[in-house]
């Protein structure tokens, strides 16, 4: 598990092995250090260097002999939450960039139930409230639960709200009376039982296209103003046609 955690904080495996060896015995030589992550003294050797100069390991002689330290879990802490937070402040200038110039993409495919989170998470992370259509009714296990532990603290940290319109059948319903976590759910009777297909417009411009098919999972997310203005006047006009069921909240 910590392993994990570093890497997903810049440490590559040898890394993380390296540093979580060194952390735990406290101050150690590299022999000690190679065996007790199970390195090659090589390999050792290498990365010791490249964590000294990074400053996430300290190195001091003895009687001529090298001993190695970590650098504190706390003082590691702190780097990764500073480096979160210059991430954040620079987001909007990121985001600028990457849509300045007219010959971007305005379509992208997302593959497979990672992809679909990505966007999940893009919309999550936007500062405004958005909408949609979905069906849990089709919605894989994983997906659902990665929403309801991830995306959904995520909405409730940023105060962002959802309204999603959802097909009117069994599931739905249960999980509308469940499910409350900034977001607000209308049940409509369509002509087809189920929504094969999640929609979600975010960020005024953006609208995702999520499939759940077994065999057939993907998002695609397309950039356009015009798309999402069609498409939210369409989602405004069943949203305010539904009823609201007693329970749906």
């Amino acid at each position: 598990m910590f392993e994990q955690i570093l890497m997903e904080n810049g440490f590559s495996p040898k890394e993380a092995s390296l540093y979580l060896a060194v952390l735990e015995a406290g101050e150690t030589t590299l022999a000690h250090a190679a065996e007790k992550s199970r390195l090659k003294r090589s390999t050792v050797y290498s990365l010791v260097e490249d964590l000294r100069q990074r400053g996430l390991l300290a190195e001091t002689k003895r009687n001529g002999i090298a001993y190695i330290s970590a650098l504190s879990p706390r003082l590691l802490i702190e780097r990764f939450e500073h480096a979160a937070e210059t991430a954040k402040n620079v987001l909007p200038q990121l985001m600028n960039l990457a849509y300045s110039s007219p010959v971007k993409p305005r379509i992208r495919f997302y593959e497979g139930l990672e992809g679909i989170q990505e966007i999940l998470f893009d919309a999550a992370c936007c500062k405004e409230d958005y909408i949609g259509f979905t069906d849990y009714d089709l919605m894989p296990k994983d997906m659902y639960r990665f929403i309801r532990k991830k995306i959904a603290p995520l909405r409730e940290k940023n105060g962002i709200r959802l309204r999603l319109i959802i097909p009117d059948n069994e599931t739905n319903r249960r999980i509308g009376r469940e499910y409350q976590h900034q977001v607000e759910h209308r049940l409509v009777q369509f002509p087809s039982r189920h929504n094969h297909i999640e929609i979600l417009l975010y960020r005024e411009n953006k609208i995702g296209f999520l499939s759940f098919v077994r065999g057939e999972m993907f998002g695609v997310v397309i950039d356009s103003e015009g798309i999402y203005v069609t498409l939210r006047d369409l989602f405004t006009l069943v949203w305010n046609q539904a009823e609201p069921s007693r329970e749906v909240q």
